[in-house]
């Protein structure tokens, strides 16, 4: 039986635009035409872990409009379990995503439904992982972590401040370089750093037990990448796979994610990524 996990989190519509470079403070810069995806960091790693195998339940929340049924379609369509997720009053959480031709991006988010978010504690304590981000409120963290009868992994993205009774109780804490810093380069449990297309490590009790590099392509878009690298992560850890084997996966997950457009469109099958590490090994 795959393991359970649920996600405590995001649920954004992502508007997306692509330019041949991305603007600087108080520059305009001519785009191309809109497109809309599904995005959020919760729902972008709900759908990585449905993908990759796991039994996936979405605690998260959605405005009554189109934004929100496109998120909740391409959910559902991933295998993901939506029982959890909460009609707000307000509206689907927007993020405005700003791609240059070469992959990099910058995002601006409007929270909306996001500050709504609820948490079912009998639920989230049935689950194997249960993984959180820094896109929801702090008390909706900290009534899940409380929950939480499994492993706890918090990608701590975007930064902000913690309160210590949730750092403390977190199992895995999945970060970039930037983050890692910011939080005061902690050593508690097991922390993975990422470094984008560079070598990421994982740590365990302020020692380096894993480290793994991503494999080289052509990116077309890096939006979501983090996100399918925290979903196959979550998988990988809860399906009993060494820390190697598991930081191997995300990556090479990762990587193959960037191959498409849309946070939530590349993302990788459990198949797709067994045939991409055998290519590149």
């Amino acid at each position: 039986m795959s393991a359970h996990i649920a996600v405590v989190g995001s649920i954004n519509a992502d508007m997306f635009i692509r330019m041949p470079v991305l603007p600087q403070r108080g520059e305009t810069v001519a785009g191309g035409q809109p497109h809309w995806f599904p995005g959020g960091k919760g729902a972008n790693q709900a759908v990585a872990a449905a993908r990759l195998g796991a039994h996936v339940s979405m605690h998260g929340a959605i405005g009554d409009d189109e934004p929100g049924q496109m998120a909740m379609a391409n959910l559902s369509d991933a295998g993901v379990d939506l029982s959890f997720v909460k009609r707000a009053s307000v509206p689907t959480s927007i993020a405005l995503v700003l791609v240059e031709e070469s992959g990099e991006n910058q995002i601006v988010i409007a929270q909306g439904a996001n500050d709504e978010v609820e948490v079912d504690s009998a639920a989230v304590s049935e689950a194997n992982a249960v993984v959180m981000q820094n896109e929801i409120p702090v008390a909706a963290m900290l009534e899940a972590a409380a929950a939480c009868q499994g492993t706890l992994i918090v990608n701590a993205a975007p930064v902000r401040e913690l309160p210590s009774e949730l750092l403390s109780r977190i199992d895995v804490l999945i970060v970039n370089e930037h983050e890692f810093e910011a939080y005061g380069r902690p050593t508690r449990g097991v922390v993975v750093v990422t470094a984008g297309s560079g070598e990421v490590v994982a740590y365990q009790d302020g020692q380096i037990a894993a480290r793994a590099t991503p494999p080289v392509v052509e990116a077309i878009d890096t939006v979501g990448a983090g996100d399918t690298f925290v979903g196959a992560f979550a998988v990988g850890i809860t399906s009993g796979s060494s820390l190697q084997e598991t930081l191997t996966r995300a990556v090479h997950a990762a990587s193959l994610s960037t191959l498409a457009h849309g946070a939530q469109s590349g993302m990788p099958t459990k198949e797709q990524v067994d045939d991409f590490i055998a290519q590149t090994n």
